[in-house]
């Protein structure tokens, strides 16, 4: 039975993965407004009314190579980050309107996770530990066992 487990917990240990995501909703409530692109950028730390980013159309769920996913039900679109390709920082999401004003819908602060390379390493290390574990475990018991039949 303790192998079995063993064997359980290797396989998961091993094939899991860590992905930490991101998620901003953005909610335009408004019909007139939804058909018009939306933006997602992030702000500009010398002058915080500004972004760098980029607008899309409607409808669009995948964004620079599958980094950003964006869902949209019609009232609201909620914005899912995987890789930040500008880094830590405030980032907005809005419409943007006649003229090429952005209304911003949201913001919230984004950061990369140092704790995905750190789990990539050490998941390794106790998919190797296990198994040493296991069988220590087992060798122990099984000494132990034959020493209570002894005395």
């Amino acid at each position: 039975m303790h192998l079995l487990t063993a064997f359980l917990l290797m396989v998961l240990i091993g094939y899991s993965t860590s992905e930490y995501l991101q998620t901003l909703s953005c909610s335009y409530e408004n019909r007139n407004i939804s058909q018009n692109r939306r933006v997602w950028c992030k702000r500009d730390v010398a002058d915080e009314s500004c972004c760098t980013g980029f607008s899309f159309q409607p409808g669009v769920s995948d964004l620079e190579n599958g980094n950003i996913k964006v869902q949209d039900d019609g009232k609201s679109f909620i914005v899912t980050v995987r890789t930040l390709t500008q880094g830590d920082g405030v980032y907005w999401c809005g419409l943007m309107i006649e003229n090429k004003i952005i209304v911003k819908l949201a913001e919230d602060y984004f950061t990369t996770a140092p704790f995905n390379f750190v789990w990539s390493i050490l998941r390794w290390i106790l998919f190797l530990l296990l198994p040493v574990m296991t069988i220590s475990t087992h060798i122990y018991s099984k000494s132990k066992h034959r020493d209570t039949k002894t005395t």
